[in-house]
């Protein structure tokens, strides 16, 4: 597998082979070449601040920002702020690394072509994300 995990901003929380195990069973599940290469990102409000008036026109801080490939032998980038992770997991009152994987998951989905034009779009990417995790966390129990 060619995926590397970089960490502009460090938490205890995160493991790397954590992370890198549920991207292997990401790349499995959807059928994916484990060749191509992916990088995910972990930094800050800043930096993603920065790369979203880049690259989207918007000129605010959000949790995650996926980008394609370039050419055939790389799925793409997925770069989190760790700062808004947090924020929105703890108004969620959702697990943190739960919520980690949940914006991995949602952001590999962006790179296997999934889009959410619509709510009813949306609200199936989202359940589509929920199974995967579970199934994932399922697997680490057996």
């Amino acid at each position: 597998m060619k995926t590397t995990l970089i960490k502009d901003i460090n938490r205890d929380y995160i493991k790397e082979e954590y992370i890198l195990n549920f991207v292997e069973f990401l790349f499995e599940s959807m059928s994916i070449d484990k060749e191509l290469e992916l990088n995910i990102l972990l930094s800050n409000d800043e930096r993603i601040k920065n790369l979203n008036r880049q690259f989207k026109d918007k000129d605010e801080a959000t949790d995650i920002l996926s980008f394609y490939g370039y050419d055939g032998d790389i799925l793409g980038d997925i770069i989190i702020s760790v700062e808004t992770m947090e924020r929105e997991a703890n108004q969620t009152n959702k697990d943190i690394l739960d919520y980690a994987l949940f914006l991995i998951a949602h952001g590999f989905l962006h790179l296997a072509g999934y889009r959410h034009e619509t709510m009813e779009k949306y609200n199936e990417m989202i359940e589509l994300q929920n199974r995967l995790i579970k199934e994932w966390k399922n697997a680490q129990r057996d």
